[in-house]
């Protein structure tokens, strides 16, 4: 009973190894990965009136970590925060893929969801940036950030999206289409994960001194969310 308990909430032997990718990718975190050592310079601190807004603050950043630095703390994030919510896609995966293909298509699917949520992050963290310049603080731009989503949190529509995130659509076993489904799939699922939950990832770059127990919840809200049935056109909160 409590090992049924415990796989239907992500806890099975696939949820447990992706916890551990997730604990990993923490621990990098945590262990001084540059981007996140940055990011009060970047969306923290008083704000600076030298320091170049609008089109001005991508290269800001670039020059405060570097591209390969914002890309794989763009990375690590996701990886921290997502990666146990991805139990069901990489079932669907397995068990929707020839033997002698079922890692390939993982890799794809993982190439594919990485290389949308990567430049979404940038983006989030240029927008963490501008709120902090635009509001004058942390804390302007945290309210801005969190009225917003818990505005949406509670909407229908991305009620509608979270459902999205749980569709599994059709895989070719042959043919290019068997390369290209699995790609599809894990770019299409990524845009709809990015719907769902941007307030999540934006909220504690926003918050930058404060932002790894708020990256902790919303990894933590997610991997909940996932493991219940959506209903579409009603609240997206979890706790109810």
């Amino acid at each position: 009973m409590l090992r049924q308990w415990l796989q239907a909430r992500g806890f099975g032997p696939l949820g447990l190894l992706l916890w551990s990718v997730s604990l990993c990718a923490w621990l990098l975190i945590v262990g001084g990965d540059r981007l996140h050592v940055a990011l009060p310079l970047l969306c923290g601190g008083p704000p600076n009136a030298l320091i170049p807004q609008g089109v001005f603050a991508l290269d800001f950043a670039i020059q405060t970590v570097g591209w390969p630095a914002l890309a794989g703390g763009s990375v690590l994030m996701v990886v921290a925060m997502m990666a146990p919510a991805l139990a069901g896609p990489f079932l669907h995966l397995w068990y929707r893929s020839l033997s002698r293909h079922r890692w390939r298509a993982i890799l794809l699917f993982i190439a594919g969801y990485l290389s949308i949520w990567t430049v979404v992050c940038v983006f989030l963290i240029l927008t963490a940036y501008l709120l902090h310049g635009s509001t004058g603080s942390e804390l302007g731009a945290g309210l801005v950030v969190a009225a917003a989503g818990l505005a949406w949190q509670v909407s229908p529509a991305r009620a509608r999206c979270l459902a999205r995130c749980h569709l599994r659509p059709r895989l070719s076993i042959f043919g290019v289409a068997a390369f290209t489904d699995p790609l599809l799939f894990g770019l299409t699922l990524a845009c709809w994960c990015v719907a769902t939950c941007w307030a999540l990832m934006l909220l504690p770059l926003c918050l930058a001194d404060a932002h790894l127990p708020l990256m902790a919840a919303g990894a933590l809200l997610v991997a909940i969310e996932r493991t219940r049935q959506p209903r579409p056109g009603r609240s997206g909160l979890v706790f109810r």
